[in-house]
């Protein structure tokens, strides 16, 4: 399918000077384009068109953009975000001066999590993450990496 993203006020993208790609300090390194559209195929960016050059482009959709402003998706590489159980009173007493070791001594710390991730069907877990992972679409996150942590075993590690 192609698609036309149309009359957006500016297009942020990285300044790439030539390079398929960023490293680094690089990265920070943008570049604002105004008076663009955007030509998408099958879901690729395909090219950065000028506004006058549109019509030359056929496409299945014409998405007006009504002056918003096209940004870069967020890639979020590290997260936790598979994860059962809450640690919230644990961290009330850490404030307070009570050292990790004495939590975990009591069972707490990440054997909390553990215990509640093992405890957790795949369903349970896919649940509770879809919240999370909303809440980092609403923010800008468009490619996440999950991973647990909590299952410290390859039968509770795999189920994720």
């Amino acid at each position: 399918m192609k698609k036309i993203f149309t009359n957006a006020s500016q297009i942020v993208t990285a300044k790439t000077g030539g390079k398929n790609y960023k490293r680094g300090n690089e990265l920070s390194e943008l570049e604002v384009i105004e008076n663009h559209s955007i030509f998408c195929e099958n879901g690729i960016v395909k090219d950065i068109i000028p506004n006058y050059a549109v019509n030359k482009f056929i496409a299945d959709e014409k998405i007006n953009l009504n002056g918003k402003i096209i940004l870069p998706g967020l890639i979020d590489c590290h997260t936790h975000t598979a994860f059962a159980g809450s640690r919230a009173n644990e961290f009330k007493e850490k404030i307070a001066g009570v050292h990790y070791e004495e939590i975990a001594k009591r069972g707490g710390g990440i054997n909390t999590t553990v215990t509640a991730v093992r405890n957790s069907s795949l369903t349970d877990l896919v649940e509770l993450m879809k919240p999370r992972v909303q809440e980092f679409i609403s923010q800008g996150v468009t490619t996440l990496e999950i991973k647990s942590g909590y299952g410290l075993d390859f039968e509770n590690e795999i189920k994720l």
